[in-house]
């Protein structure tokens, strides 16, 4: 109870202190009116609040819950120290647990400028109603949030994750892939398993890369349209399929309104989802632009390997990882998303799609002929999940 009271006259020391610019005196006391330590306790018992505290007394205290930021409240005696910073990263963290897509908060005015400058964007308004009142409140999102201890700048935080990697490696990639024992005997091969006749279809290849399953795709009969992130990459895709294909520099993170409504019978991204961050919003974006009863087939790295790899103590959150390749040339740092399987699966089923195979890979006897030890490891430990989800065939 120490708690709530002391959260109740620091909320009341806040409102007061910077509230006032942004609102008239009465809006000030509505924005007060009906407040009680007591009010603070449900929170609290469910564990969405926190506090910061400085020998003993405290600072400042948040408020979050699944995909919200709800508060950060700082003693005025306190602001400009880095307490509402620290306050904040901590609230996203608890708000991104068990949650895909962008963190929301609805902004008193005089704080749209802080939250501004910790990475939210303005997304649109709102009047809320208090005791009979409508006050202005400004609604505001963050795509993601940097895993802990991560140091990432207001301009790369909406760079795509892995575009400086890929287009610094697109030609070591390229020469490497068709070949690699992993993606020739060991990915690919469940991969297209997966795939239905593509002849005479319209294929979308989401993250295509220097193009070689468009290439295939072709030899198939298909129409294909392929997009990637790194312009490097499309070049060498050029200059593998020519004018084929139609291709598109393009962010997965973000809509694709140069593609048509129900355009596509069968979208593949072949090890791309691991470098998107918001799956919600790309599932919805595939369904907008899958015919009715078409088919998403696509690889990402088994969540299971992955969060042995990782040294990390929180299975069930997503997080940004980075991982070190060799063997194509230099020594290439690559960032990618770690998710749990439920963070896999719940956006896909709220887009609307239907999961239906999910196969965890063995490779081929040719892998074991090139590279005996890891055919070893991989008969024992997966470290790639293809799946099969569809659209409905009518509404959705």
């Amino acid at each position: 109870m120490s708690d709530a009271r002391d959260m109740h006259e620091l909320h009341a020391r806040a409102v007061d202190a910077f509230c006032r610019e942004h609102y008239s005196e009465e809006q000030v006391q509505v924005l007060l009116m009906g407040r009680t330590a007591e009010g603070y306790l449900p929170a609290i018992e469910r564990d969405e609040m926190f506090v910061m505290e400085s020998d003993g007394l405290m600072v400042g205290f948040g408020h979050a819950t699944q995909g919200e930021v709800q508060a950060v409240f700082v003693d005025p005696g306190w602001a400009g120290r880095g307490v509402g910073g620290a306050l904040l990263e901590h609230a996203l963290r608890l708000a991104a647990r068990g949650h895909e897509g962008p963190i929301q908060l609805k902004s008193t005015l005089n704080a749209v400028g802080f939250y501004e400058a910790h990475g939210f964007v303005e997304v649109g308004s709102t009047e809320l109603d208090k005791h009979g009142m409508a006050l202005p409140f400004v609604l505001m999102e963050r795509r993601w949030e940097p895993s802990a201890g991560e140091q990432v700048s207001d301009q790369d935080r909406s760079r795509p994750a892995a575009l400086d990697a890929y287009d610094s490696m697109a030609e070591a990639y390229a020469a490497a892939i068709e070949e690699n024992p992993r993606s020739a005997y060991y990915e690919r091969p469940a991969l297209m398993d997966l795939l239905p006749d593509v002849s005479g279809r319209r294929v979308l290849d989401a993250g295509c890369g220097p193009g070689v399953m468009m290439e295939w795709f072709l030899s198939q009969g298909a129409n294909v349209v392929g997009v990637d992130v790194s312009a490097n990459m499309l070049k060498l895709a050029e200059q593998r399929v020519g004018d084929a294909a139609v291709l598109h520099v393009a962010d997965l993170e973000e809509p694709m309104p140069f593609l048509e409504d129900s355009s596509f019978d069968v979208i593949l991204s072949s090890g791309t989802l691991g470098y998107v961050r918001d799956w919600l919003a790309l599932f919805r974006e595939f369904s907008r632009v899958l015919k009715p009863g078409g088919c998403v087939v696509f690889s990402v790295g088994h969540p299971c390997s992955e969060y042995t790899l990782n040294e990390t103590d929180d299975y069930f959150s997503t997080e940004l990882r980075e991982y070190t390749w060799r063997g194509l040339g230099d020594t290439i740092v690559v960032p990618c998303y770690r998710r749990p399987l439920s963070h896999m699966t719940e956006p896909i089923v709220r887009a609307g799609f239907s999961i239906e195979r999910v196969v965890e890979p063995v490779p081929t006897e040719e892998f074991a002929e090139i590279e005996p030890e890891e055919y070893a490891q991989l008969m024992r430990r997966p470290r790639v999940l293809c799946v099969r989800v569809r659209k409905p065939a009518s509404g959705g």
